[in-house]
């Protein structure tokens, strides 16, 4: 590979200056300006690609953690491999590339792992530099947070567990660990830890909302009722349906059994504040329904539930509650509308789809969704009910990968970690599909291009049929990767 090297500027790769570690783990490097929409809007918190006013702050793709080593992980010892970077975001929508804001790859085995932007602050999760006595890596995360010109970095907790849940709000950091719910707050100096719930059962956590709803076992061991309750943003608690919720003014729950109910979250809509779950009485009959709840502004829970079905559905997606429910479950999807009936269900006419869906979102008459890691869209559902002669279309034919984050939606692009390139964010713009021309659409390197000279004798080009890339490779390739793009991507002009 050195003749393809030959004849190629290597743009440089890490856009700030590294200084020493300095005490209690603050760390310094930067500065990487735009620090004038520290007050806007932010869009998208918790997922790989945030937006704040004009700017766009984004994982350059979620790092491998399998073997990695305390020296991989040391601050800049990575270049921009899992790194946050930053752009500038022009009218057009295109990147105008500012550079590396925090030189750490971002790690963690928590699938829907992201990026929180509040005021100057990016916040986010890397994997700790605490070793065993042997110097390997311990399974512990680091939550972090720093400026987002890069110029200041703080640690706010370590966890021992790759795959903690966890969401930072506007005060503070909710994370999950060993069957607890904790919250960190990030407004005091040292940020201290409290455990605000303790042997949760099931966890069902809203980015939207930024809070955490649980479901707890009785604290009487002869009671098989649970609660269902939420930890909300400032890490109060609050227990929604408690375990007496069912039984009548002046009946002992605890010993009526018709009266105790074991609940289990299987989704919420931040849409209209419902939450799902399947609902089973502890008689000796043991009935079983699917419900929704719409829960009011102060927790309450007034008993007005909207029944779907009598069985427990296990994944669900919702229409609004009091639209309907769908089960994907599987590859026939089932939309189930409210009952009006206590004993019958209210199913549409089913639709059988080749292999099981992903939902992404929904956009006017159409729902967009993966399909065997592909983007496709159809107009699955109407007035609460499964259309049944939807007529899908396939978007693109690049490979999407939701290993750590589902694709996030930004105006008028879909930001997505690629199946076949993990090394960086990729883009679609989605407005350019229409169902006249039918194009697929192609997905690029949110970080950018620059340009690429071929060595004189070279003898290939790189994707000579993609013009997205003709002539160009990523903006902040290493060396290393460099030669390895070229061994992917290059075509021989044989």
């Amino acid at each position: 590979m050195k003749k393809v090297l030959r004849g190629i500027v290597i743009v440089a790769l890490v856009l700030v200056t590294l200084f020493s570690l300095t005490a209690c783990n603050k760390y310094k490097w930067g500065p990487v300006g735009g620090t004038e929409d520290v007050d806007k809007d932010v869009v998208n918190n918790g997922s790989l690609a945030v937006q704040q006013g004009n700017y766009l702050y984004f994982v350059n793709n979620v790092a491998d953690d399998s073997s990695l080593t305390k020296a991989d992980n040391e601050f800049g010892a990575n270049g921009v491999n899992g790194a946050i970077m930053k752009s500038k975001i022009n009218a057009d929508g295109t990147l105008e590339c500012l550079g590396v804001v925090v030189p750490k790859m971002f790690v963690s085995d928590y699938a829907n792992a992201g990026i929180y932007v509040y005021g100057e602050w990016i916040y986010y999760v890397a994997r700790s530099q605490q070793t065993d006595n042997k110097g390997n890596l311990l399974s512990s995360l680091e939550f972090m947070r720093t400026t987002v010109d890069g110029t200041k970095t703080q640690s706010i907790a370590v966890v021992e567990d790759l795959g903690t849940n966890y969401i930072f709000t506007k005060t503070g950091l909710l994370y999950t660990l060993s069957s607890a719910i904790h919250y960190v707050d990030c407004t005091a100096k040292k940020f201290p830890d409290t455990t605000v719930v303790s042997d949760y059962t099931d966890i069902q956590v809203s980015k939207e909302d930024l809070c955490m709803f649980y479901t707890k076992a009785s604290d009487n061991e002869y009671v098989s009722a649970n609660n269902l309750g939420v930890v909300l943003s400032d890490g109060s608690n609050k227990v929604i349906i408690s375990e007496s919720a069912y039984a009548p003014e002046n009946v002992d729950y605890k010993t009526n059994m018709s009266y105790q109910y074991a609940l289990d979250i299987i989704g919420y809509n931040a849409a209209d504040n419902s939450i799902y779950y399947t609902k089973t009485c502890k008689d000796t009959d043991a009935a079983v329904s699917t419900v929704g709840y719409v829960i009011p502004e102060d927790y309450s829970f007034n008993k007005v539930e909207i029944k779907y079905a009598n069985s427990a559905l296990s994944s669900v997606y919702s229409l609004g509650a009091n639209a309907g429910i769908v089960d994907v479950s599987g590859t026939t999807l089932v939309a189930y509308a409210p009952m009006g009936d206590s004993i019958i269900e209210n199913k549409s006419d089913e639709l059988t789809v080749s292999s099981a869906i992903t939902i992404l979102y929904q956009d006017g008459d159409y729902t967009y969704y993966l399909m065997s890691s592909l983007l496709y869209r159809a107009d699955l559902f109407a007035n609460g009910t499964i259309n049944k002669n939807a007529y899908e279309e396939k978007i693109s034919e690049v490979k999407i990968s939701v290993k750590y984050q589902s694709p996030t939606k930004l105006g008028d692009y879909l930001y997505y970690e690629s199946s076949d390139d993990a090394t960086y964010l990729y883009r679609l713009n989605i407005s350019s599909y229409t169902s006249e021309t039918q194009d697929y659409i192609k997905g690029y390197i949110v970080s950018g291009y620059k340009d690429y000279t071929y060595p004189e004798d070279a003898d290939y080009t790189i994707n000579k049929d993609d013009e997205t890339i003709k002539d160009k490779v990523p903006a902040y390739m290493t060396d290393t990767d460099l030669e390895t793009y070229i061994s992917n991507h290059k075509t021989t002009n044989e």
